[in-house]
């Protein structure tokens, strides 16, 4: 259940997204004083033999912040209109009820540490059904990923790691060595 004081990463989706637009929400985010942290993963694309630098997810911005001040943030319509929760549904005591989906911050420091490199062997997935069905989580234990958990999966006959983040996105790490992995026991995470 959703702690609407603690700091968590919100995945919050920015309507009507072009990169320019997701940019500069970034940048009004970032002078928030209510916003601890903002994160928007980069990735290089060519397109008419250009190469640039352009946001790998097209229209998520990660935001590290309490929900109330979420709250208090989107109430400036004039800003923040565009802004948009992804809401997971949450089922307790046979009833349903929807609450803005966040990322724990052991994930979150995982996907970023991942994504903030752009590395050739580092890609996002598109089959997001393939990317989380479950498998068996690990740990890298050697490289320039190490302490990095993930689950462990097969793209093209490559042992890979891929870091889910629920509902919104999952990037693999390609040719992890199976000498580089330590398996860990499924445990509920907070």
């Amino acid at each position: 259940m959703l702690d609407r004081k603690a700091l968590y990463w919100y995945p919050l989706r920015v309507r009507h997204s072009t990169a320019p637009r997701l940019m500069t929400m970034k940048e009004r985010l970032d002078h928030e004083e209510k916003v601890c942290e903002t994160y928007v993963p980069m990735e290089y694309r060519t397109e008419n033999s250009r190469t640039q630098l352009v946001p790998a997810i097209n229209n998520i911005i990660f935001v590290r912040s309490t929900y109330n001040d979420l709250v208090e943030i989107r109430s400036n319509l004039t800003l923040y209109e565009p802004l948009r929760y992804i809401m997971h549904p949450v089922t307790e005591s046979r009833t349903t009820r929807y609450e803005a989906l966040y990322v724990p911050d052991a994930m979150m420091q995982d996907f970023i540490r991942v994504t903030a490199e752009r590395q050739d062997n580092v890609i996002f997935l598109d089959n997001l059904d393939f990317a989380f069905r479950p498998g068996m989580k690990a740990q890298i234990t050697d490289g320039p990923y190490t302490g990095v958990t993930g689950v462990v999966k097969r793209i093209k006959k490559n042992l890979c790691v891929i870091i889910p983040i629920e509902g919104v996105t999952a990037v693999a790490i390609m040719h992890v060595p199976r000498q580089h992995l330590r398996y860990i026991a499924d445990e509920a995470e907070s």
